[in-house]
């Protein structure tokens, strides 16, 4: 027999936040919601991973806790697959093809230059 088990979240259900779904890159939180500074950090980073992939992956549906997070999602650019299934159902590739024209820049993406 094998055994999956998880980190148990702090706080519980009541604590648990889905900052960036894996259809969109801009955060799921309005502004004053808790968690609101920590998706536009986790926004800003798919920012930075986008650059630094030349537009070809980033990691979405950042969900959790502030101080953990848990089922991550990679999604490629179409080309980086060729017609494979490399990242599962959750590798949305459209939304990498996409993401210039959703991405918001906030004040950490304008902070780093």
């Amino acid at each position: 027999a094998a055994f999956l088990l998880e980190e148990l979240i702090p706080g519980g259900q009541d604590a648990f936040v889905k900052f960036i779904h894996n259809t969109d890159c801009d955060p799921l939180l309005d502004p004053g919601e808790d968690g609101y500074n920590t998706a536009l950090f986790l926004a800003f980073t798919q920012h930075v991973q986008y650059e630094k992939t030349g537009g070809l992956a980033y990691i979405s549906d950042y969900q959790g806790v502030t101080e953990l997070l848990t089922d991550p999602q990679i999604l490629t650019h179409p080309s980086v697959s060729e017609g494979e299934d490399i990242f599962g159902d959750g590798n949305i590739e459209d939304v990498v093809s996409q993401f210039t024209k959703k991405h918001v820049c906030n004040y950490y993406c304008e902070w780093s230059g």
